[in-house]
Formats: C-alpha cells, sequence, structure tokens
C-alpha cells in the first residue's frame, strides 16, 4: 500500500490509538472557549476590558489553538522521561512504511483534528457571547475562525517537525520556549494595549474572504513545506532511545 491510501489507513490507526485523548482535546477546547467567551463579550461590549484580560485572551488564542491538533493522553505528557514518539517511530522504521507516509499521516490527523475541535472552541464562544453576536455576523466570525485555525496549522507544523525530528527531551526544551515566546508576544501586545483577538475579528470584517483564503493558501504552503523538511530531518535523525 502507498501513496494516499498508506496515508489514511496509517493516519486512521493513530486516531484510533488517540481518540480518547482527542477527546479530552474537545474538552479542553470547549472549557477554554466557555473561560474565553466572557472576556470576548466585554471585548465587543461596552465594558473595558483591562490590559492583563485582553493579554489573557491573547494568549489563551495563540497557546491553545495549536494545541488542538494533539491528543491529550499518557504519550503526550512522557516525551521527556521516556521519550516515547521515538520508539513508536522506531518501531515505524522497521515496517514497509516511508517516511513521507509517516509524516503525511500525522499532519493528517493533526490538520482534521484541528478543524473538528476548533469549529467547537469557536461556535462555543459564539454561542455564549451575545455581545460578539451582536456585532460579528456569523460569516465574519467563521471567517475569523479560519484564520485562527489557519495559524494553529502553521505552529502545529512546527510542534511536529520537532516531534518526530528530535528527541523528547529536545522536543520539551523547544515547545516550552515556544509557548513563552508565545506568551511574550501577548504581553507585549497586552502592553501597548493591541488586543489580538478584536483586531484579527476587525480585519477579517473589511475583508471577510480574502483574508480568510490568504491564511488557507499561507497554511497550505507551510505545510507542504514543512511536511518535506520532517521527511529529510527524520532520514538523518537518531532513533535511540
Amino acid at each position: 500500500m502507498s501513496g494516499w491510501r498508506a496515508t489514511k489507513a496509517l493516519a486512521a490507526f493513530e486516531f484510533k490509538r488517540d481518540r480518547l485523548g482527542l477527546v479530552l482535546t474537545a474538552a479542553f477546547a470547549l472549557y477554554v472557549g466557555t473561560i474565553i467567551s466572557a472576556l470576548i463579550d466585554d471585548r465587543f461590549g461596552d465594558g473595558d476590558v483591562s490590559r492583563y484580560l485582553s493579554g489573557m485572551a491573547d494568549w489563551l488564542y495563540t497557546f491553545t489553538i495549536p494545541a488542538f491538533g494533539c491528543a491529550m493522553n499518557r504519550t503526550m505528557f512522557a516525551y521527556w522521561r521516556g521519550d516515547v514518539f521515538t520508539k513508536r517511530l522506531s518501531h515505524w522504521r522497521t515496517m514497509p512504511i516511508p517516511l513521507e507516509r509517516m509524516a503525511s499521516a500525522r499532519m493528517l490527523l493533526a490538520a482534521v483534528a484541528m478543524a473538528a475541535i476548533g469549529t467547537i472552541f469557536f461556535v462555543s464562544q459564539y454561542l455564549l457571547a451575545p455581545a460578539l453576536r451582536d456585532r460579528v455576523s456569523p460569516g465574519e466570525w467563521a471567517g475569523t475562525a479560519v484564520v485562527w485555525l489557519c495559524y494553529g496549522l502553521i505552529v502545529n507544523a512546527l510542534i511536529l517537525y520537532l516531534e518526530m525530528g528530535f528527541s523528547g527531551k529536545t522536543y520539551v526544551k523547544a515547545y516550552m520556549s515556544i509557548c513563552l515566546l508565545l506568551g511574550l508576544i501577548a504581553l507585549a501586545a497586552a502592553w501597548r494595549r493591541i488586543s489580538l483577538v478584536g483586531e484579527v475579528t476587525a480585519a477579517v470584517g473589511q475583508a471577510p474572504v480574502l483574508l480568510p483564503v490568504g491564511a488557507g493558501i499561507l497554511a497550505i504552503a507551510v505545510l507542504y513545506g514543512m511536511r518535506r523538511a520532517i521527511v529529510k530531518r527524520m532520514a538523518r535523525r537518531s532513533y535511540t532511545f
């Protein structure tokens, strides 16, 4: 089996393995979406949201959305101690599975999970934030969701590169650095009284078709490039653990 069929088969196998973790990720998205809905409602209502709360909403967006492509399970929390994904990749390499199919399957699963779980995240906010519904149409909010999910796919592609191309300890260090960087970006924006969530929503309102389409094209290009980078990295990395 090769090509697209092999990618779908491997992605389906990984889904069966990680389906409970994906359900937990969906529950986490619903929980965070419920919390953020209050901040979003204040942001689009008459209330004056403090810089602290605005920065918190931005950080939750920038941090949690890329994680929608990951499954919350024991494997996820054991990278440092057990280097479990290196062990899984080492096992896969004993089978007649091309590296391209491994990378494509992992990215396919992440994209499907991102779309499904991201829908829960954004729909929950829209339903629970009446001020948002008064100011932003369903189409504009859908476009905003597309832009943010494309951002999530781009950052998630970097996470997958680290996950599949490096040891567990290197992955954890790099992932924590990414989280810190996103926190600093949200902090800097809040300090300058810039709401990333509000700015993206306003931009989509001005270009409700062009911006989501452009974000989608950018995400596809990045995913294609990152897939090639992942395959090259997997070909030369060490699989000892």
